[in-house]
Formats: structure tokens, sequence, C-alpha cells
């Protein structure tokens, strides 16, 4: 199955073999994993070609995450899931309090300074282990990664469709 971006969400990428009765790695963007109800149905493979496949369980925490997929009994079946990234339906992501979002949401908003000047849009989102940052396309087309804290990122107001960082933090990050 093809997997159409404005349906799907990648969720995680598929790492390594972990043991010898079938379970892998896991490599979570973000928390949506870890904190679903199992057994779930995902989607393994690329946006070109994917196949459904049921999560059983995820233990660990930080970088080392495991799981296990139904069906899935020894090293050599992980080993074929290696490299393949988890997506799941959009619609079954869980609802959202007020003020919250997902990475996904944060994909093309405007990039302003705290003195109300446009300095790029928001390319790539991305859940590191060490922290969370983002790409930004600056205005003259260069792109610079910005460090999803406090620090930088003083406001996020997706609906109004912009992110508020502090334009001091970002001259530093842009010599």
């Amino acid at each position: 199955m093809r997997i159409n971006s404005d349906d799907f969400v990648a969720v995680a990428t598929i790492g390594k073999p972990f043991g010898l009765k079938g379970a892998c790695a896991l490599f979570a963007m973000g928390e949506t994993l870890v904190n679903s109800d199992f057994p779930l149905k995902l989607w393994a493979g690329n946006a070109e070609n994917a196949r459904e496949i049921t999560l059983l369980e995820v233990s660990g925490e930080g970088n080392n995450i495991r799981c296990v997929f139904e069906d899935i009994c020894d090293r050599d079946g992980a080993d074929l899931l290696k490299n393949n990234i988890l997506y799941i339906e959009k619609e079954r992501l869980p609802k959202l309090e007020k003020d919250e979002y997902y990475f996904r949401d944060l994909i093309g908003l405007s990039v302003e300074s705290d003195e109300c000047e446009k300095i790029g849009t928001i390319k790539e989102a991305f859940n590191y282990p060490t922290t969370d940052a983002l790409d930004v396309i600056l205005n003259n087309g260069r792109v610079i990664t910005i460090p999803f804290k406090k620090e930088i990122v003083k406001k996020v107001a997706v609906c109004d469709g912009k992110i508020i960082v502090d334009s001091a933090k970002i001259d530093e990050l842009m010599f």
C-alpha cells in the first residue's frame, strides 16, 4: 500500500533485531507509541510500499526502546523489518488538549522574532534523543537548525500559523 501523508503520520523507525525471539529496537518519533494501548495496528515500510502490522508490546525508555510484533517470532523475521518506518492513521492519533500540538503541525509555520520580524518558515521538526529541534528555511533560502527549547522558542501559536523566537538567540545561531 502507498502511504499518503494527508492520512498517515510516521511514528517510529524499526531498528536492529533485539535478542533471538523477534524483538526489535525502536526509534520512536515522539511519545505516541509509548503511550498507546496494545495491540496496535500500524503500517510498516516506506511511503511507496507499506504493509499492515500489529505492534504487541513496547518496553524500555529513551534510546533503549524495544518492541514485539505479531507473527515475528525470530531474529530473521525481525531483521526483515530493520529500517522500516512505522505509520499510523492520523485519525487514530490521540486527541490533544488546548494549546497542545503534534510536531507535524509545526511544519510550514512562519517563524517570527519577538520583534515581529518574519525570519523564515519551519521546514521540519525533529525529536532527537537529547533535544527537539526545528529546521527553518530563512528568508534568504539558507536552512538553520533551532533547538526547540523555551529559551529560544518563546511561543507556539499553531492557530495563528507562527512561532515566536528570541531574536538575540536566533542571531547567535545564524552566524
